[in-house]
């Protein structure tokens, strides 16, 4: 009776441990920011960044990984601040207006700017995470005329970056150097005018 007495005070004092591990949130950011460079709005082409699609299994708080064995961790510990997907809109589209500064990029929702010139369409096929081992990456493209509804440019990108640890702020920066390589491998400007 003892013996059983500790164990249940010992389970308690776990279970409070366990439930006082707080929650750790992040969120995605552009790893460079704009020179400076001025251009005047009305002369540069309008390109709306719609909302980015993602894998179903993503759509969550918890930053999904797999292990070695290809299963899924969901982490309540770890967890996106916002949205993934609008977040990766948001830091893709700061991107592409560092890669392409004679552009002008707004992510979705672009409505209080009235019509865009372009959409830029992006559908993340594959975003899978393995802690302390890699990350690959994969997203189709589609540029659209917004007046003609006539696609310019379609392409894949498909990217890898290594994870040298099983750090979650390592892995959100791996992330953003990934994002940022993808709007460097989008190329469609020589569609447009010189």
């Amino acid at each position: 009776m003892k013996m059983m007495r500790h164990i249940a005070m010992a389970s308690v004092f776990l279970l409070q441990a366990c439930a006082t591990v707080p929650t750790q949130f992040y969120s995605l950011d552009a790893i460079a920011s704009n020179s400076g460079e001025s251009h005047h709005v009305d002369k540069k082409t309008l390109i709306g960044v719609t909302q980015m699609t993602l894998p179903t299994i993503l759509e969550r708080r918890q930053i999904v990984t797999h292990d070695a064995y290809g299963r899924l961790i969901l982490s309540e510990q770890h967890q996106w601040a916002g949205l993934l997907k609008q977040n990766m809109t948001e830091v893709i589209a700061n991107d592409f207006a560092i890669v392409y500064p004679h552009f002008w990029f707004k992510a979705y929702p672009w409505s209080t700017l009235g019509m865009v010139d372009y959409r830029m369409v992006i559908d993340v096929t594959q975003l899978n995470i393995i802690m302390g081992k890699s990350i690959t990456f994969s997203a189709n493209w589609t540029l659209i005329n917004e007046k003609t509804h006539t696609v310019i440019a379609h392409d894949n990108v498909a990217l890898e970056q290594v994870l040298v640890d099983d750090n979650y702020a390592n892995l959100v920066n791996a992330i953003n150097q990934l994002l940022a390589q993808f709007a460097q491998e989008v190329h469609f400007s020589q569609h447009f005018p010189s």
